[in-house]
């Protein structure tokens, strides 16, 4: 087994399980046959490897961070993990002492918003036919959160309230994870939303309603995530079905390595923020200069709550 360390220059480097690092010119990549991530989600072999390629002395410039830099990274920033004061107040919009200003970071709030999404909430509108209520609740849900970005909201404000779309927005919410339907419910919605069915608009929905279960996407750091697991992973612009599921697949084996951690998540928005703060951009310097420093302090973690959204049903 090997895991891509970098690519440049026409050339790529492998780390091999054996401990050795391999550079193969192009023309020999299709020598290898692509893994799929462990079955039991743990990725450990991928772990296995990353910590071989340090011992390889692989340069700072072309080393590719690993799912363990990120949980390092994580670590200093907030030591008592996804319920810690420092990671509720200011991902989750919750504070201990004192109320908070709502921000679109905040992923609480957004939660409580979305329950006006449900379907419970939407079949009477359905009903009676009121297509534009349900676009109106959609546009509102969608531009008091950071999870989708303006110019996506504009495209979804230009939309026209039609029957087609409402009944394309109640089947993708209706539909069980394991419906054999998904993958039409998921591709036809994407079509009813012409321009506004982009990756956060069409995943934000059960991203929001179902957050234990379904993922918000945000393409340009999953995707980074992805190929950090599985190098050779590809998906969609556009979104499918089919890319949708690799993207859900790739979130729960993060989840899995931050709860092996000690770092149990609420659910797939505390996943999809991880992996912004970890890999963003600005991230980059961070992750490589903390090897630089000394190990993280291991600080208790705070037990488990209920997620707002279990709060509002008790």
């Amino acid at each position: 087994m090997a895991a891509l360390l970098w690519e440049q220059d026409g050339k790529r480097g492998y780390q091999f399980s054996d401990g050795k690092m391999r550079v193969f010119k192009q023309g020999f990549y299709h020598l290898f046959e692509t893994a799929e991530a462990p079955g039991d989600g743990s990725a450990k072999a991928v772990r296995r490897l990353a910590r071989l390629a340090r011992a390889d002395g692989v340069t700072e410039a072309t080393r590719l961070p690993t799912l363990r830099d990120q949980i390092l990274l994580f670590r200093r920033s907030y030591p008592k993990g996804f319920y810690g004061d420092a990671w509720m107040a200011k991902c989750r919009g919750v504070g201990v002492r004192k109320a908070l200003k709502r921000l679109k970071r905040h992923r609480d709030p957004a939660i409580s918003d979305a329950h006006q999404l449900s379907a419970a909430q939407l079949a009477p509108l359905v009903k009676a036919g009121d297509h534009a209520q349900i676009l109106d609740r959609m546009i509102a849900v969608a531009e008091a959160t950071n999870l989708v970005p303006g110019a996506h909201v504009k495209k979804l404000r230009k939309l026209s309230p039609s029957r087609e779309l409402t009944t394309a927005v109640y089947e993708w919410i209706t539909c069980e994870q394991d419906n054999d339907d998904a993958d039409r419910r998921f591709n036809h919605l994407v079509r009813q939303l012409g321009d506004a069915g982009t990756w956060p608009v069409v995943t934000s929905l059960r991203g929001l309603l179902e957050a234990g279960e379904h993922v918000c996407v945000r393409p340009s750091v999953f995707s980074k995530q992805a190929k950090l697991l599985l190098p050779s992973f590809s998906a969609e612009s556009r979104p499918r079905y089919k890319s949708y599921v690799r993207y859900l697949h790739v979130a729960n084996v993060v989840r899995d390595e931050l709860t092996e951690a000690g770092f149990e998540p609420r659910d797939l928005l505390d996943v999809h923020d991880f992996m912004w703060e970890t890999l963003r951009p600005a991230a980059r310097e961070d992750l490589i200069a903390q090897y630089e420093l000394p190990p993280p302090a291991v600080a208790e973690v705070a037990p488990a709550v209920a997620p707002v959204a279990e709060q509002a049903a008790a």
